[in-house]
């Protein structure tokens, strides 16, 4: 595989998902096992998901924690993704990304930081920190 390769769209998995409408704003938090779609609004977090996609148009209101995160659409709250998000051309985010990768395609916007860690590192809960951080000696100023 190419470092500059595109990676196809995750497709929806045809079997064990579920999806807010773009007919629909629900209020609450959600968790699941498997794949979420958003096209109206939540207002609340996703707790757990395998892979959320929040579709164009839709919004969610409240932090998205999942294996993986694609927005076409809105967030406002924080991201943490163990493996990727990708935020597409149409998306924003209004706070903080963590995940193993983040694609920003041109046009997508992120109003605040991203913090990118490895996929097999272990991990500090929510926090997505790593347990114990180390700087190469050219980094932190000490000499090897």
């Amino acid at each position: 595989m190419s470092l500059f390769s595109r990676r196809e769209a995750s497709p929806i998995p045809s079997t064990n998902f579920s999806v807010i409408d773009s007919h629909t704003t629900a209020s609450g938090d959600v968790e699941t096992d498997g794949a979420l779609r958003v096209d109206g609004r939540l207002e609340g977090s996703i707790l757990k998901a395998d892979l959320v996609v929040v579709g164009e148009g839709a919004s969610v209101v409240g932090d998205v924690t999942a294996r993986e995160v694609i927005v076409g659409g809105a967030v406002t709250g924080n991201i943490f993704a163990s493996q990727r998000t990708e935020l597409q051309s149409n998306g924003i985010v209004a706070g903080d990304i963590r995940s193993a990768a983040i694609l920003v395609q041109e046009g997508g916007v992120v109003q605040g930081r991203l913090y990118i860690h490895p996929i097999s590192g272990p991990m500090d809960g929510r926090t997505g920190e790593q347990e114990s951080p180390r700087l190469s000696p050219a980094l932190s100023g000490k000499s090897a």
